[in-house]
């Protein structure tokens, strides 16, 4: 019986003993793609915001001028890493999509279980499938540590922001970001579409990716170079970004529309001609609730960068004619010859100047 007992003790010692090495060796791990999680300072200012595309129904159209305040900006979209290391210091969290046990995948992706519902569905319902199990059970992200976190929801972003000291980017936030100083142009790059630039879908959707981008699905954040001129990475193509702005729709009052928020810079699902899905550009936007997710929807990280901020610049104060400096003012004969007469006459332009 002791025999018994003692073996017993010493599987369980030995079992704990390898999940604290798996444990130490997976924060190895995770602490390699650091690397991706980086800032960068824009100072803000103005730019035109939108396109002008009356046909849109997004409400990226009309074009108009708004202005953002300086702010820090993830250089690349959360990581699978960073949000499980966010998942190890929020143990108890769990994501909408593991409350509800499902979320939407592109139906040739599904791994791990049978797909019956709406045979011609591009997107399902799959149990299971959730930000480390992206394409259902029998997936895993273990070989994509550096990919963007998908299935998470606008409240899953805002927690993992939160937790950081961070927050949500507003739509003027990441559309002047995404833009990289440029004034109306379609792409971060400029007005001309590039080949290898982003992660968009090429073919026939949804099972005839041609995958000229080399990419069938989702790809690592550094798979491209960076975009834009602020050397900021993924903001189109690859996957949807949520931002802090309400989305409404167009002809319907505001107030009997569910509450959506504004999504950002497409996906890899989507094309440069809007053939399959939406047309990518800078301006594209689309509304979605705040518990959706999916197998393309991800998100980064704005801060505020308060100390950039500049007091607002007093307009100059208007100057009278009788407050500007005049040169030597030259006396009467009269006054040079009586000094009572002289301190009279000063008095008296003294008077006339209070009284103006």
């Amino acid at each position: 019986m002791a025999n018994i007992y003692f073996n017993l003790v010493f599987i369980l010692l030995l079992y704990y003993k390898i999940i604290i090495i798996l444990s130490l060796d997976l924060k190895n791990v995770i602490d390699h793609y650091e690397r991706y999680n980086l800032m960068k300072v824009l100072e803000g200012g103005k730019f035109l915001k939108g396109i002008n595309d009356p046909k849109s129904e997004t409400g990226e159209y009309p074009v108009e001028v708004a202005e953002v305040k300086p702010f820090y900006i993830d250089v690349y979209p959360v990581t699978n890493a960073q949000f499980w290391k966010f998942k190890q210091l929020r143990s108890g969290y769990k994501t909408d999509a593991e409350t509800q046990n499902w979320s939407y995948v592109l139906r040739p992706f599904v791994n791990g279980t049978e797909v019956a519902q709406f045979k011609d569905a591009p997107w399902v319902e799959v149990k299971g499938a959730q930000w480390d199990k992206p394409e259902g059970p029998n997936s895993t992200i273990l070989d994509r540590l550096d990919y963007p976190v998908v299935h998470v929801s606008y409240h899953d972003a805002k927690a993992f922001c939160e937790h950081y000291k961070k927050r949500i980017p507003l739509e003027v936030e990441w559309e002047f970001a995404a833009r990289g100083g440029y004034y109306a142009k379609d792409y971060p790059w400029g007005d001309r579409y590039q080949k290898n630039r982003a992660n968009l879908w090429q073919g026939k959707f949804p099972n005839g990716n041609t995958k000229a981008d080399k990419w069938e699905g989702l790809s690592p954040v550094h798979a491209f170079s960076a975009q834009n001129d602020f050397g900021l990475y993924d903001m189109q193509g690859n996957v949807w970004e949520w931002t802090d702005t309400r989305y409404y729709e167009r002809v319907v009052p505001r107030h009997v529309q569910d509450r959506m928020y504004v999504v950002k810079g497409c996906s890899f699902v989507d094309t440069r001609d809007g053939r399959s899905n939406s047309i990518v550009r800078v301006a594209q936007r689309m509304g979605l609730v705040p518990s959706y997710t999916a197998q393309n929807v991800g998100f980064r990280c704005v801060k505020s960068a308060k100390h950039y901020w500049k007091p607002p610049v007093a307009p100059p104060k208007k100057v009278l004619p009788m407050d500007r400096p005049s040169g030597p003012r030259h006396h009467l004969r009269s006054e040079m010859a009586d000094p009572d007469l002289a301190e009279k006459l000063k008095q008296q332009r003294l008077k006339r100047k209070e009284e103006l």
